[in-house]
């Protein structure tokens, strides 16, 4: 049986999150995104001021693999939030549909997400369990701070 992560720092809340990553992208891009629950009680927007990566198999071999799948920080604004979510969201299947549901799917190591974060240039990288959806969530953000508004 596994462990359930430390808590650790208290995820940043966000209103929207823009979904971004290799999973996201070609003809199963529409069923990745159905399949991923997002955190923090955010929703779904195009044009949010923080983002969200999804992972797919082939990005969690190791750290550099996952540095890979993320944005670059320097094309992000000054002080961009990016969460990297635990859930690694594959081709569809019964047997994932079935995992997904008792919440036993593929997902990437704390270690490993926070790790890619720092690799990829990413500052105050933290990490936390969201208390509304119970995901184990890594997040960084871009360098510099954010534009006053």
């Amino acid at each position: 049986m596994s462990e359930a992560p430390a808590a650790g720092a208290a995820p940043p809340r966000v209103a929207a999150l823009r979904l971004v990553g290799p999973p996201l992208v070609g003809p199963g891009a529409e069923n990745a995104r159905s399949r991923i629950t997002l955190p923090l009680g955010a929703k779904l927007s195009a044009d949010a001021p923080a983002y969200a990566v999804a992972l797919g198999p082939a990005d969690v071999a190791d750290a550099a693999t996952v540095a890979r799948a993320l944005p670059d920080p320097g094309e992000l604004p000054a002080g961009t939030l990016l969460l990297v979510l635990p859930n690694v969201v594959g081709a569809p299947s019964l047997t994932g549909r079935f995992l997904a549901a008792m919440g036993r799917g593929p997902t990437a190591s704390r270690a490993l997400r926070a790790t890619a974060l720092v690799a990829r240039g990413y500052v105050r990288v933290a990490a936390g369990v969201d208390r509304e959806t119970r995901s184990d969530l890594v997040w960084g953000y871009s360098v510099g701070e954010p534009a006053a508004t």
